[in-house]
């Protein structure tokens, strides 16, 4: 049984979807991690700030600028500024500003309640940076309970607390670069997937061929025997038949000539190219052949040596103008040299109806759209252009018609 071939896309769009997953996870543990940090900060700050509650509760508020500045003091490693804040806003502050920082309830003694509220008259604290504000709000709650008045502490982390670890950011960069990889090595292994499919299919087709030929080549041996006595019988009935009859006769014998001429070239097809390259200017080939075969006009750019066996490049020039001039009986058959980077490039150009087969398949023996045509003359030209290390190619010509083209290594002259 024939093992099922894995598509190369697949393997890409596996490993695209890997990836994603791979860069997803990743995505989700840095946030994690940025939230695990936040959270760690966010608790040594709730930490803190009860303590300066406690300190606080057991101060007045004329003693709160020392109380602000010790309190910074014994947590320099981790608050950067302490602030009290009521209904008026800030009533007492030091260190660094405190806006837009961590905030929470605290409930202090009743010395503090008129600036809770709002109710009581400036004050100053007497520390350095440390301040006591007050100011005229009226009204309002501000109890928090027996003897208690509730206040809001706001406490801003030292740079180095509020500063995520590195560990977040490494999980992300690692993450989207592990990604970028997998999709990376997927790329490059489906195109190595695509190219052993292509070689294996290739070599596939080249045994399919092969055996074809070699199949071909034994019956061609078998036939030719038996169709020559055929058609020499028929052709010594030619005179010996009443007028009546010599037209079937004469059928005959153009029917075992052109059954000759298959089986000739399905013997040339058959048979295994053994090039002797040497190197020769392709140029001055095209005109002789083109001459003989009367292209219309021969079109050369510079010198053009090619390296390949000149016999097999002469019978492949002399197919692709006779195919040519099939499809174009009396137009104009161009020819036309070149160099282009480390190739030669012939191509035959005509003005017929144009490719009526894919392009590739008209190589394939037995393949032809010509009424009178083997479907070998292409496959014998793709045979000896691969043996001489070219190849042989069919495109449309712009304007209409078709352009087959020759492409042979270079050599210098």
């Amino acid at each position: 049984m024939k093992a099922a071939r894995f598509p190369s896309w697949a393997v890409v769009v596996l490993a695209s979807l890997f990836g994603a997953a791979f860069l997803g996870t990743a995505i989700v543990a840095s946030i994690s991690l940025r939230q695990r940090d936040a959270a760690v900060r966010e608790g040594i700050l709730v930490r803190a700030g009860h303590s300066l509650e406690g300190l606080l509760r057991a101060a007045t508020p004329d003693e709160a600028g020392p109380v602000l500045a010790e309190f910074l003091l014994d947590h320099a490693d981790t608050v950067a500024g302490a602030a009290v804040i009521g209904r008026v806003g800030v009533v007492a502050s030091a260190g660094a500003d405190t806006d837009g920082a961590f905030e929470m309830t605290a409930a202090l003694g009743r010395d503090w309640r008129p600036l809770a509220l709002g109710t009581g008259s400036d004050a100053d604290a007497g520390a350095g940076s440390v301040s006591v504000q007050g100011g005229g709000y009226r009204g309002g709650r501000g109890s928090g309970g027996r003897g208690q008045t509730p206040l809001r502490l706001r406490l801003r982390a030292t740079p180095a607390l509020g500063r995520e670890s590195a560990l977040a950011r490494l999980v992300l960069v690692g993450g989207a670069a592990a990604a970028l990889a997998v999709v990376g090595l997927a790329l490059v292994a489906a195109r190595g997937m695509a190219e052993r499919q292509r070689r294996q299919a290739a070599e596939a087709e080249n045994q399919r061929l092969a055996t074809v030929a070699r199949a071909g080549a034994g019956l061609a041996h078998r036939l030719r025997n038996p169709l020559a006595v055929v058609k020499g019988t028929a052709q010594l009935l030619e005179d010996r038949v009443p007028e009546a009859e010599r037209e079937r006769v004469e059928r005959i014998v153009s029917a075992s000539g052109r059954m000759e001429t298959i089986l000739s070239r399905l013997l040339d097809f058959a048979r295994p190219p053994t090039p002797q390259p040497t190197t020769f200017d392709l140029a001055a080939l095209a005109r002789e052949v083109a001459s003989r075969l009367g292209a219309s006009t021969v079109r050369v750019e510079g010198a053009s040596f090619a390296r390949a066996d000149r016999e097999h490049v002469e019978t492949i020039l002399e197919e692709l103008l006779a195919n040519a001039r099939a499809f174009d009986p009396g137009g104009s058959i161009e020819v036309s040299v070149r160099i282009q980077g480390a190739r030669a490039v012939l191509e035959v150009a005509d003005r017929g109806p144009g490719l009526a087969l894919d392009a590739a398949s008209a190589f394939e023996p037995y393949v032809t759209s010509r009424p009178d045509g083997t479907g070998l003359g292409l496959a014998i030209v793709n045979a000896l252009a691969a043996a001489n290390g070219g190849t042989a190619m069919l495109a449309p010509r712009p304007g209409g018609g078709c352009v087959a083209s020759l492409v042979l290594p270079v050599s210098e002259g």
